[in-house]
């Protein structure tokens, strides 16, 4: 009987029902094994005897993918696949997967959200409002987005569908992507911006929507925020990594920009204390941009079709290192 190893705690708290995985797994003749509580060496130790590893945000590095005997497919459970070592997994053929388009609305609909709630300033107007505050003095100034720059950093599934709810606050769009071709950015009526360094001087507003890669990470750092326009707000529903907390937070402080709303941070769940929790300019929401109760079950079937799709001897659908399959090691080949 093949054998699939769940890991990761964010996994167990999205999905604290194990009963539909067991329940889909048994009907291809298959089993699942949870591995929350497990070190490396237990992780690893379960990898050796599994065909696939589906995960959310549980490093799974070289070591664990060497230490699987036959192994079949890694899935993330999640559109980004930043916590896989995926060139690692190309060396020993063995496919990733991720599930790119369960939450492309969610996602977009709610970094719309946080666009408007922080320039609106609403994190600041409500408890006002809740003390019985009537005046708004204290929330000046609030500008109009009409002719104003929205940026978009990742022009992908997401950046797209961000771009097109935009629209209708009548702003100026632009976006950096230098893996999207012309089309796109004609195609969505978008400003092509060569380098990051022109989108950040010209953005009044800029939303991120590029994965965690080598290349992104700390991408928005003190460097970078210095480019920045001092009223410009930045919104994050990516990757927590994508930013230098550090840095954001001391530009905050400084009021070098004029605020940020984040679903995402670098270390999920953050500490209580966490300083940006203490920062006026700053909106918090707990990584639940992806959230509704229709994306959570597509969550759910998307990943499982393409896991039981590979465990019976067909090819994953959305691999992210394609040039594993058809090698002759591949059994989908």
């Amino acid at each position: 009987m093949k054998r699939v190893v769940f890991a990761g705690d964010r996994l167990f708290r999205k999905f604290p029902n194990r009963d539909f995985f067991v329940t889909r797994l048994h009907e291809v003749g298959a089993e699942a094994l949870f591995a929350d509580g497990a070190d490396d060496a237990g992780l690893r130790e379960l990898a050796a005897g599994a065909a696939a590893i589906v995960v959310i945000d549980r490093r799974i590095d070289r070591a664990t993918l060497s230490a699987m005997d036959r192994p079949e497919l890694i899935m993330t459970l999640s559109v980004g696949y930043d916590c896989v070592e995926v060139p690692a997994a190309t060396d020993l053929g063995i496919p990733v997967s991720n599930c790119p388009t369960y939450c492309i609305d969610e996602v977009a609909t709610h970094a719309i959200t946080l666009l408007h709630a922080v320039t609106r300033k609403l994190h600041q107007v409500l408890p006002e409002t809740l003390g019985a505050n009537w005046g708004i003095g204290y929330a000046k100034p609030i500008h109009s987005f009409r002719g104003r720059v929205l940026g978009i950093i990742g022009l992908g599934r997401i950046g797209r569908a961000f771009a097109r709810k935009a629209e209708a606050l009548d702003v100026q769009l632009a976006a950096y992507d230098p893996y999207v071709d012309d089309d796109i950015f004609a195609m969505l009526g978008v400003e092509r911006m060569v380098d990051l360094e022109d989108l950040l001087e010209a953005s009044d507003y800029l939303s991120i929507h590029a994965p965690l890669t080598g290349e992104t990470r700390h991408m928005i750092n003190a460097e970078t925020i210095a480019k920045m326009r001092p009223h410009a707000f930045l919104i994050n529903t990516a990757r927590g990594a994508i930013i230098r907390e550090a840095d954001l937070l001391a530009a905050l402080q400084d009021g070098r920009i004029a605020g940020a709303a984040l679903d995402v941070l670098e270390v999920e769940p953050p500490p209580a204390d966490h300083p940006l929790f203490a920062e006026p300019r700053a909106l918090i929401t707990p990584h639940m941009a992806w959230y509704s109760e229709e994306s959570f079950l597509a969550n759910q079937e998307l990943g499982m079709e393409e896991l039981t799709r590979v465990l019976t001897g067909h090819r994953p659908q959305y691999v992210v290192n394609p040039e594993v399959l058809g090698r002759k090691n591949d059994p989908r080949g």
